[in-house]
């Protein structure tokens, strides 16, 4: 599994405007192959502060979704619409087989 996360702090004057693009990508999901999950977070003592998780099957799946139109939509939204943005890739983690790493 791979995981992106979108962190955003949206200029106050254009929160409803990302909202409504966020609900529209998010309509879309489940046309995009290998898409597992997403899930928004608004942070409680910040409104403006914005957490987009998405879970992709594989690292394949996940490069299609950044070269497709919806993904494109979502950049131009983080770069006008938002004071501050992140994006960060995280591959599924290694994890030790039974036995490793013992005696």
């Amino acid at each position: 599994m791979t995981t992106m996360m979108v962190f955003g702090k949206v200029k106050p004057e254009k929160q409803e405007e990302f909202l409504q693009v966020l609900l529209s990508l998010a309509n879309d999901q489940e046309k995009h192959e290998g898409l597992r999950k997403s899930t928004l977070y608004q942070e409680t003592d910040d409104r403006t502060r914005f957490s987009l998780i998405y879970e992709w099957e594989t690292q394949r799946d996940l490069e299609k979704y950044t070269r497709a139109e919806k993904f494109m939509v979502l950049l131009g939204a983080l770069k006008v619409l938002c004071q501050e943005s992140v994006i960060e890739v995280h591959p599924k983690p290694a994890t030790l087989l039974s036995g490793e790493g013992k005696g």
